[in-house]
This record gives structure tokens, C-alpha cells and sequence, in this order.
């Protein structure tokens, strides 16, 4: 076991505050097959603790995989709240709509299509502003992502942004096949005009790859 992957184990013991639902969500997830990307517990605690700050009564999740990061911030919104997740996998929809289904106080939506045009009939529909979006699907689309999120967001929502450290032995360095597209991105976010931006280190994956989350916040109006 490698010094992150240690740390990353001490941080899930210590700052993780797991329940039995969220547990089984995350291994279930993993034994159904599913790639073993989600975020880690300590992250999942971070998200949900984001969203209990910002007092987020409606979310908007791109990307939901098997439903583990759906879940913790569905654990933080108040009864009545209402949760968007946006998945291009129809069976990663099937599961996750079966994982989450203790959660009856809330509305949970899983919509399935490509984001991009989940997204488009959410401004169509006018379903926005939502107080927190959590962006976490395929790289190459961010751009269009953070544009449509934008659109769907208010003063001061909180756009969070995972991965914004591509897989590689150096870091800056274009080695990776989604290494440009993702650097190219945290020039664009980094460089917005419509957000105030803090980017903190996190250990992702089951070999805790040093990895980053990015936490925006809306600062003019769409």
C-alpha cells in the first residue's frame, strides 16, 4: 500500500462518517461492475457538507454512475428538496434508480441522455436556478458543461468540479490522451469572468491518485 493510499484510508476512517446506505451504495456499486470512480467517502462527505452550507434545496448532478455522490448530496437537502442527475449509461440509471430508493423525503430525478442535451431542455424548460451543481462526467465536454451550468445557476450558486488533475506521471505534462483537454478546461474555468474559484487536492480512486476538486461560486448573473 502506497503513503496515498494510506492517507486516503485515514481520511475515509476519520472524516468519512459513512452510514449504512451510503456503504452499501458504494460497494454494491462496485460489485454490480461498475468502474470504481466514484468519489471517495471523504469527498462524498465533503459534497454533502458543501451542500448543507449552502443550504441547497435544489441540485443538479451531471454524471451519476451508480449513485454513491447522488447520494450524499441527497442526504443533505431538507424534505421537499429536489435533486437532477444526468446519465448518458442506461444501465448505470437502472442501478443507481435501485440504490437510491431509501430516500423517499426528497425527489430524486435521473434523467438519461447525453448531458449536453439534458441540459439544453433544462434551460428550455426553465427547471433552474439550482443552488448547487456537481459536474463529474466525461472530460472533453466540461466546457460545455460549465456554460450550460451557468445558465441553469443564480447569484451565488456553487458550481464543484471533479477531476482537474489528468492521470500521468507529471503534472502539466499533455502525456495522457485527456490530459490537454482537461488542462485546456482549468484555463478556461480558472480564467471565468462569472466566477470566484478555490481548488483543493483530493485522493481519487482505489490507488488514490493525487486529484483535485474545483469549488466555484457565482459571482454575476448569467
Amino acid at each position: 500500500m502506497t503513503v496515498n493510499q494510506e492517507l486516503k484510508d485515514y481520511l475515509d476512517r476519520r472524516f468519512g462518517q459513512e452510514d449504512q446506505v451510503l456503504h452499501a451504495i458504494r460497494t454494491q456499486t462496485v460489485a454490480e461492475g461498475c468502474p470504481d470512480i466514484q468519489v471517495s467517502i471523504y469527498s462524498g462527505r465533503l459534497l454533502y457538507l458543501l451542500a448543507k452550507i449552502q443550504n441547497a434545496k435544489q441540485i443538479l448532478e451531471i454524471g451519476t454512475l451508480g449513485g454513491y455522490s447522488t447520494a450524499w448530496l441527497a442526504k443533505a437537502l431538507p424534505a421537499g428538496g429536489r435533486l437532477i442527475s444526468l446519465e448518458i449509461n442506461p444501465d448505470y440509471v437502472t442501478k443507481a434508480q435501485k440504490h437510491l430508493h431509501h430516500f423517499t423525503q426528497i425527489k430524486i430525478d435521473i434523467r438519461l441522455g447525453h448531458a449536453v442535451d439534458s441540459l439544453a431542455r433544462l434551460v428550455e424548460a426553465k427547471e433552474g436556478p439550482f443552488d448547487l451543481i456537481f459536474i463529474d462526467a466525461d472530460k472533453e465536454n466540461n466546457v460545455l458543461y460549465l456554460d450550460w451550468a451557468l445558465e441553469l445557476s443564480r447569484f451565488g450558486t456553487l458550481i464543484l468540479i471533479d477531476n482537474l488533475i489528468p492521470k500521468g506521471e507529471k503534472v502539466g505534462y499533455a502525456g495522457h490522451p485527456d490530459a490537454q483537454t482537461i488542462y485546456d478546461f482549468n484555463d478556461y474555468l480558472a480564467q471565468h469572468p462569472q466566477l470566484e474559484i478555490a481548488a483543493i487536492p483530493v485522493l481519487a480512486g482505489p490507488q488514490a491518485r493525487l486529484d483535485s476538486l474545483a469549488i466555484a461560486r457565482v459571482t454575476k448573473n448569467p
